[in-house]
């Protein structure tokens, strides 16, 4: 498969060859990188703090210890889950500015805690969540969840969950104004769960991209499916996450 630059591609790429402790150091690289402004957005930690997309660097540490747990090193694991909940403590106390992404803090620690099953702790930072988002005074909680900082953590969990693929209706139900409470409930009772599922598995799929159906011109070679997932670059089989040539 093509090299690249860009962190997050390379990591996926591991992915797709199930390399998952190259992706688990990839993906702590790309959240690093996008905490410095050298993502694919361009926006660092510290650039609009009214609405950040410093989400993406905390998704990727909690998808990095996956990796690393799933490559079997819990103790290496454990340290882009510490690195993640200093920068989502400063995000939340010193830097972001919109109640409801200070909100989504306490939610990104939980996803982090629960990447390294620590259940207890995930639990406590969950409710944290969930009273935070209880708090506040929102016109349309089902529209705060397309800020880039709460889609992040959205993302995250669709990742986690494939091939479940769980979706934005899974998480939020019918976006009603329950639809921030329901978030977090599912990814109280899911995340951990999940993540648990893909260790037993030893794989993490790919994330999706932009994906095609039934396209006849690809045909996997681990399973025969002719769905494609174009992610990174290159195009992997939607199903098994294998790297897949035109038939």
């Amino acid at each position: 498969m093509d090299e690249t630059s860009e962190p997050r591609d390379r990591a996926i790429l591991s992915l797709a060859e199930e390399r998952h402790a190259d992706a688990a150091e990839a993906y702590t690289t790309a959240a690093r990188a996008a905490l410095a402004g050298h993502g694919p957005t361009g926006h660092g930690a510290y650039d609009a703090p009214e609405r950040s997309r410093a989400g993406a660097a905390l998704a990727a540490f909690a998808t990095a210890a996956v990796c690393h747990r799933i490559a079997g090193s819990m103790p290496r694991a454990a340290v882009p889950v510490a690195e993640g909940i200093v920068v989502a403590g400063e995000l939340r106390d010193h830097v972001l500015t919109t109640p409801v992404e200070r909100a989504a803090c306490h939610e990104f620690v939980g996803d982090l805690r629960a990447a390294a099953d620590d259940g207890e702790r995930a639990d406590a930072a969950y409710d944290r969540a969930a009273e935070a988002y209880a708090a506040l005074d929102l016109e349309s909680p089902a529209a705060e969840t397309g800020r880039p900082f709460l889609q992040a953590g959205t993302e995250l969990l669709a990742h986690l969950s494939r091939p479940d693929d769980l979706s934005w209706d899974d998480l939020h139900g019918g976006g009603g104004p329950d639809a921030l409470d329901r978030r977090v409930a599912v990814k109280r009772s899911r995340t951990r769960s999940v993540v648990r599922a893909r260790v037993a598995d030893g794989k993490l799929h790919a994330p999706r991209g932009s994906t095609e159906y039934r396209t006849g011109r690809f045909d996997c070679p681990a399973c025969g499916s002719d769905d494609a997932n174009y992610v990174a670059g290159t195009t992997l089989c939607l199903r098994c996450s294998t790297p897949t040539d035109p038939a």
